[in-house]
């Protein structure tokens, strides 16, 4: 929340909308599996530029504090000890992570399914399966170059990534250049082996 208000607060590139900022957040809290309404955000204009401050909500905070770890786990394997149960039970964010993925519309976009024969449908969730696996080899890439950063994450990040079209002097045709990146997105640039450098993208 520090690093949403500062950057909001100083103006920064793509954080001068509020809509575009509250979605960040509801992505964020998304990410962390918490609810959104745990602080109070608000906005306000001073010198016709957005502001930004944050509390805390310790009603819903205490309540959510009261519901942590009070979980009842159901399952029929006798055979397996209370301990692989449980991991069994953590171990659950991954597939349900990527059920969040499939209804991204923005990531892996599963439904709504706009095919009608069997062929064009079976295609379709091919290609679902497959953006999931990529997306999944992205966190491998991330996590082996020491970057702590979920895939959906990384590409929020990267979408904010933007190029145009520049005619330098004594040249005929325009050259396209990559704005200066965040500090984010040279990480997960770096963890691919590319950087930015005078705004041409360059293996490392």
């Amino acid at each position: 929340m520090i690093e949403f208000q500062s950057k909001v607060n100083r103006q920064a590139p793509y954080w001068r909308k509020q809509s575009v900022v509250l979605k960040r957040y509801e992505d964020i809290c998304s990410e962390l599996h918490v609810p959104s309404d745990l602080y109070k955000v608000e906005f306000y204009f001073n010198n016709k530029r957005l502001r930004m401050n944050f509390r805390k909500n310790h009603y819903r905070i205490g309540l959510y504090i009261d519901r942590f770890g009070k979980n009842i786990l159901i399952t029929n394997i006798t055979e397996w000890t209370t301990d692989e149960i449980v991991q069994a039970s953590l171990d659950r964010w991954t597939v349900e992570d990527g059920f969040r993925l499939t209804k991204d519309e923005r990531q892996v976009a599963l439904r709504p399914i706009r095919h009608w024969t069997d062929s064009e449908i079976r295609c379709h969730i091919f290609t679902c399966i497959a953006a999931l696996a990529l997306l999944r080899i992205v966190e491998l890439r991330l996590r082996k170059a020491g970057v702590d950063m979920t895939a959906k994450a990384a590409m929020r990040h990267m979408s904010t990534l933007h190029s145009c079209l520049m005619w330098l002097p004594g040249k005929r045709k325009a050259v396209r250049m990559l704005e200066e990146p965040s500090d984010e997105q040279a990480e997960i640039m770096r963890a691919f082996g590319w950087k930015i450098a005078d705004g041409a993208l360059q293996e490392i």
